[in-house]
């Protein structure tokens, strides 16, 4: 089922993913407590670009899943502050997927971009780097708790702040 995938799941594994997993969208949960927490907890909303409130709602990523059957999630270091080459990985899977005929690829990475550190245009059609953008998976309502669960995997919350846990991007495939 998933033997089509395999090439681009090691390429995305010697490009720095600690860990990829081809998945069934049906696997993916996604839930409106997700946002509230973007919204009452996190900094960057309304701040950044691919942050909401600019990003998809739960609404339309439970749709968009629907239209979609497989999915690549991608395990990233979590570094303290932005770096092109890790996040690059997601663009490179989904760039990948699109070479091989996958057209409908479409990445989501995991919080907000980080490339403008001083302060995001917010704008579309404004953004310096558009095509290093793409919506955070858990702005559009992507419960990973739930979804990595799902399928196989673990998330836990950090014990202290020291302590830097992965982070999780999805890439939709077909």
């Amino acid at each position: 089922m998933h033997e089509d995938l395999l090439s681009i799941v090691e390429k995305a594994l010697k490009w720095g993913a600690l860990d990829a997993k081809v998945i069934r969208t049906q696997d993916i949960a996604t839930a409106e407590w997700v946002r509230l927490k973007c919204r009452y907890g996190c900094p960057n909303y309304g701040r950044r670009l691919d942050c909401p409130p600019n990003t998809p709602d739960s609404e339309l990523m439970r749709r968009l899943l629907g239209e979609f059957h497989r999915a690549i999630i991608l395990k990233l270091a979590r570094l303290p502050q932005y770096r092109a080459e890790l996040s690059g990985i997601v663009h490179k899977v989904e760039r990948e997927l699109l070479l091989n005929q996958f057209y409908r690829a479409l990445a989501f990475g995991a919080g907000s971009c980080g490339l403008c550190v001083a302060e995001c245009v917010r704008e579309p059609g404004r953004c310096p780097h558009p095509h290093n953008i793409r919506p955070a998976a858990e702005g559009a309502g992507v419960d990973w708790f739930q979804t990595l669960k799902n399928n196989g995997w673990e998330l836990r919350i950090a014990q202290d702040k020291g302590e830097s846990p992965p982070s999780y991007s999805l890439v939709l495939v077909d």
